[in-house]
């Protein structure tokens, strides 16, 4: 009698490449071991060229074995390249982790001890109400950040450094031409609004942020030469924001509110646009296919952190119906998309 062992065989192998898979996804060493050689500034030191790990441990502080350790890690996942004679250099992925890249991530990766110690105890806040965040510092996440400025620092670089990225997102794929008056609501150190007014010459712009936060906008619209077409605003969007815009922009606003919260936001802003205005949120959109989707990671995080979320499509059009206004677009832009709302 002949036994077939194709299924089995079939079986096992579908079984080891499952557990190659889990061991991919299940590593919580690698994403710590690349934001510590951020924190060392290892990317920079390389910038001109191939290192020892004992040559560069000289440089930025670091255990030269241990730092090599690290460093041999990181090769297998495309971050250094190490040659045969146990020197690194860089890649097109460690290359974005320079200071000096035109588009550089150095910020979003950089070592945050207190959100690692929140995500390390996510499990309390997928049981509970309550943010892992709170659990663990006994403080909000704003409030934490408010109070410890090597936190607010590190907080700030992040921001700044997924502004580099969509800031080119949104000009290519958007129409900005339509757009005399553009109001950015939480626009922070005026970062975005920037680029936007910089790459439209005929526009003007309003940036509104809390009355501690908006004016620290002013160095940065005036290095960049857009201060004179950008009025700044000092208020609270909750309340009410400045009418007349063709364009109102929150950009990464969202996800840190709850429905209420956000629907109260738009409500605002319903009450100062024009007919013909329009709303663009930025934001975290999660699809509801199988598909990888940096809107549905970015969803565990803010769970993490605090009481915000990441939403579909359908949730975002509850959200803006509340407030008078309906979806129309839904724009990709290779970062987070950019969600397009009118006036009922």
């Amino acid at each position: 009698m002949t036994v077939d062992t194709s299924a089995a065989k079939a079986d096992e192998t579908a079984d080891v490449a499952a557990m190659n898979q889990l061991v991919r996804i299940g590593d919580y060493v690698t994403p710590i071991a690349l934001r510590v050689i951020v924190e060392l500034r290892v990317p920079d030191a390389l910038a001109d060229g191939p290192r020892t790990a004992e040559d560069l441990a000289e440089e930025v502080g670091a255990h030269g074995p241990s730092l090599y350790r690290v460093l041999r890690a990181l090769t297998a996942n495309g971050v250094f390249h190490e040659d045969r004679s146990h020197r690194f250099s860089l890649t097109p992925v460690s290359d974005l982790l320079r200071e000096g890249h035109p588009y550089s991530m150095r910020g979003m990766y950089r070592l945050s001890p207190a959100d690692v110690h929140a995500v390390a105890e996510l499990e309390y806040g997928v049981r509970n109400e309550e943010s892992a965040f709170e659990h663990v510092h006994g403080t909000t996440f704003w409030d934490y950040t408010a109070t410890h400025p090597e936190h607010h620092e590190r907080y700030q670089h992040n921001m700044w450094s997924m502004a580099t990225l969509e800031i080119p997102a949104v000009l290519r794929v958007y129409d900005w031409s339509r757009t005399g008056t553009l109001v950015d609501l939480g626009g922070g150190t005026g970062q975005m609004i920037a680029g936007i007014l910089k790459a439209n010459p005929a526009m003007r712009g309003v940036l509104l942020d809390l009355p501690d936060v908006a004016p620290g906008s002013r160095p940065l619209l005036e290095r960049e030469g857009v201060l004179d077409r950008c009025e700044i605003v000092s208020g609270d969007f909750f309340e009410s924001v400045p009418s007349g815009g063709d364009t109102y922009l929150l950009k990464r606003v969202f996800y840190d509110f709850t429905d209420d919260e956000c629907t109260r936001i738009l409500r605002s802003v319903r009450r100062a646009m024009k007919p013909d205005a329009r709303v663009l949120v930025l934001d975290g959109v999660v699809r509801s296919d199988n598909r990888h989707d940096s809107g549905k990671l970015h969803d565990l995080y803010v769970l993490a952190m605090g009481q915000g979320r990441c939403r579909s499509r359908e949730e975002l059009a509850d959200i803006f119906a509340g407030a008078d206004l309906k979806v129309t677009r839904v724009i990709p832009t290779g970062a987070f998309p950019l969600v397009e709302g009118r006036a009922i």
